[in-house]
């Protein structure tokens, strides 16, 4: 019986109970939480929309992504985890390849300043999203063959840190900064449900700390970033804007909102109200109750998805416990650094809000990890009938 499970009781066969092949909840809250996401941007994006003379344009694209993403999300949920362990090395090249592909001249498109994205068939797609995804099918696997055995840094943690310094090389060369503390954050917290020891994460948590602020000091718009979201009133029509714009519209906000639509800083004074700052035009729209709400429904979804981690460690499968822990914990520090950086809690990432935020990358990027997720409860409550 495997040991990786979240510190505290090995679940047995016995003590669960078998329950519907498809997980109600999950898909509900992971619908609400889309459709919030469409209303809530179609409401922020309108300024620009009148800009274009189109009313709709930006609701239509995020209805075409909205698509995209139930679909791989259906494809997703009929794969089965072992395949997708079969193939996990494959996956890790095609991750590699994703970011290479963004630094080649001729195919990636730059964006304020960030060879983030490449174009296919008209729309552009930031390929980091997906290549997270595999990444992290790659680290269950690489730590499913261990089984909680890591107690060699040379033999067992130094490759897959090797691996994830790829992975951030290449990101950091595109640059997405935010993007590279967000999976190497999962990878520790992963590493630790796999059975590394705490000194360990201890030493790589210094270590990693130490590489961001280096990162920080060496790049002057970083810590200009630093140095703003620590008092961004200090130079409020600068280097503070976005800050203070988005802390003005949750003032504006208080308990209930000025009413869905009627925002005043989402009228070009809030840059990517859509995206970045969604979770601040939903709080001058709907109040401290619309982001109760929206908070609500994401710790309902990581539950959920910690609770299927807990089936698949029933049934002798760490393979799918830890995938299934892996994307809970991505999804859960995506979604509270993006509010983080809208309460001026942290400093700005350029990081969107999970299935909410404009931008079909991310929402199709995890809409398949949720697919993942449904075929992991399909699959142990197979085993768990049988």
């Amino acid at each position: 019986m495997s040991n990786t499970v979240v510190q505290g009781t090995q679940p047995q066969e016995g003590d669960v109970k078998t329950s519907p092949r498809v997980d109600s909840v999950l898909i509900t809250v992971y619908l609400g939480l889309v459709i919030f996401g469409m209303i809530a941007v179609y409401s922020a994006t309108i300024a620009q929309a009148f800009d274009t003379g189109d009313h709709f344009v930006y609701l239509r694209k995020n209805a075409i992504n909205i698509a995209i993403a139930l679909t791989g999300m259906f494809v997703a949920a009929f794969i089965p985890p072992s395949l997708l362990k079969r193939l996990a090395p494959l996956f890790l090249v095609v991750g590699i390849g994703l970011l290479v592909i963004v630094l080649v001249p001729s195919i990636g498109v730059e964006l304020n300043g960030s060879n983030r994205w490449v174009r296919v068939g008209g729309r552009i797609f930031q390929p980091s999203e997906f290549a997270e995804i595999l990444f992290l099918i790659y680290l269950a696997s690489y730590l499913a063959v261990r089984d909680q055995q890591m107690n060699s840094l040379s033999r067992d943690v130094l490759p897959i840190i090797t691996i994830y310094l790829v992975f951030a090389t290449l990101l950091m060369l595109e640059p997405d900064f935010g993007s590279t503390m967000v999976l190497g954050a999962v990878l520790l917290a992963v590493l630790y449900l796999g059975g590394l020891r705490i000194s360990h994460i201890l030493l790589f948590s210094i270590l990693a700390t130490i590489a961001v602020v280096i990162l920080i000091v060496i790049e002057p718009y970083r810590l200009v970033r630093v140095m703003s979201f620590l008092n961004p009133w200090e130079d409020p029509y600068n280097s503070g804007f976005q800050l203070v714009q988005s802390l003005i519209a949750l003032g504006r906000g208080e308990w209930f909102g000025v009413g869905l639509g009627t925002s005043v800083q989402k009228l070009h004074y809030l840059p990517y109200a859509g995206s970045d700052f969604l979770f601040a035009v939903i709080g001058e729209e709907l109040g401290l109750m619309g982001l109760l709400t929206v908070m609500s429904l994401f710790v309902v979804l990581i539950w959920k998805i910690f609770h299927i981690s807990w089936l698949a460690a029933a049934v002798n499968d760490t393979f799918s416990n830890l995938l299934a822990k892996s994307i809970g914990i991505l999804i859960a520090i995506s979604a509270v650094v993006n509010m983080g950086v809208n309460m001026g809690i942290l400093p700005t990432k350029g990081l969107t809000l999970p299935f909410m935020s404009e931008g079909g990358s991310s929402l199709i990027a995890y809409s398949i990890a949720i697919g993942i997720v449904l075929s992991i409860h399909r699959e142990s409550q197979r085993k768990l009938k049988r």
